[in-house]
């Protein structure tokens, strides 16, 4: 037989096995394709916060646009950390994507070094979803009925007040800090893993008070849970007209603590992907129901495409590092 013969079946398995070492089989998706599987999106938090309502919200967008199928998947752990690690590890190809904020994207890296994550190397943006201003809530039943009250019994308590986080370098924990810093305060911080659970020891008085999402605390508001004491923008928003802002208490001038939402796919995603996601939750198609969605517990609908956004994020790293870095010591 010629040496230089091969079968025609053996040609074509060589073929494929040539093909799969250059990660190319014959049947391989190219980007043009995506989605061709599930879609998971991994929340750091645990269940029940504003941001695992966010990523909801933002799955059922991907799957009206895309026609895909999406997986919200809760990791909750050191401060978010364990699941944006799970997602910046994982393969570039669209199918794993973490939701995130200040506290898993900026913050994480100063205050949990030992998991040697760096989000802004790591991951690349898709998309902000909303922005949210915080909230000063204590419990229903709490003694303080004003922000100024709270105010003057931290400052007259030696071992002052106590207060929960939805875990360390969230924005619930940093934007106390810089009101600590603003009023001179000694405050004690109990971090949680999540914003649920801290909620229930609020509403209980187990803690004084917390520095939550708006949107995550106004169903609690609402039902008489929680008292609102302030909100953390620089005016007051049109929905609590009578709920006045942190800076108008005295001492307290300019303060503002605005946090966001927004979606993440590791670094080196191809661009064609990060464009048909990013698309799909800035589409126009039902964006007024969208909207309406987003925004009825109090957030803010402020879509922005990739570029923008991945400008934006260096912009609130230029802001919220070195908060970080101090309450990291």
């Amino acid at each position: 037989m010629n040496a230089h013969f091969i079968r025609p079946h053996r040609a074509l398995a060589m073929a494929v096995a040539f093909s799969c070492l250059h990660g190319v089989g014959l049947h391989a998706e190219t980007p043009g394709d995506y989605p061709t599987r599930p879609i998971r999106i991994v929340v750091s938090y645990p269940p029940g916060g504003g941001t695992d309502a966010a990523a909801r919200q933002m799955a059922h967008r991907i799957e009206e646009g895309l026609k895909a199928t999406t997986i919200v998947e809760n990791r909750p752990g050191a401060g978010g950390g364990l699941g944006t690690l799970q997602v910046a590890r994982s393969a570039p190809d669209g199918y794993t994507l973490a939701v995130g904020g200040v506290g898993t994207q900026i913050a994480v890296t100063t205050l949990f070094p030992e998991l040697k994550l760096d989000p802004m190397k790591e991951l690349t943006g898709v998309a902000l979803l909303a922005s949210s201003p915080h909230a000063l809530v204590v419990g229903a039943d709490s003694p303080f009925m004003t922000t100024a009250q709270l105010v003057a019994q931290a400052r007259a308590r030696k071992d002052g007040l106590v207060y929960a986080s939805g875990g360390a370098g969230s924005t619930t924990h940093l934007a106390v800090e810089m009101f600590a810093a603003a009023g001179g305060l000694q405050l004690n911080h109990v971090p949680y893993k999540g914003s649920s659970p801290a909620h229930t020891d609020v509403v209980s008085g187990r803690v004084d008070f917390m520095m939550d999402l708006l949107s995550a605390v106004t169903p609690l508001v609402k039902a008489g849970r929680l008292r609102l004491l302030a909100v953390t923008t620089a005016n007051r928003l049109p929905q609590f007209p009578d709920v006045p802002t942190v800076s108008e208490v005295p001492g307290f001038a300019g303060y503002e603590a605005i946090s966001w939402t927004g979606l993440f796919a590791p670094k080196g995603t191809d661009p064609r992907i990060i464009r048909k996601l990013s698309d799909a939750l800035n589409s126009r198609n039902g964006e007024s129901a969208f909207r309406a969605k987003v925004e009825a517990n109090g957030a803010i609908y402020t879509p922005m495409p990739a570029a923008q956004f991945n400008t934006f994020v260096k912009s609130e790293y230029d802001r919220w590092h070195p908060l970080a870095e101090k309450s990291a010591k």
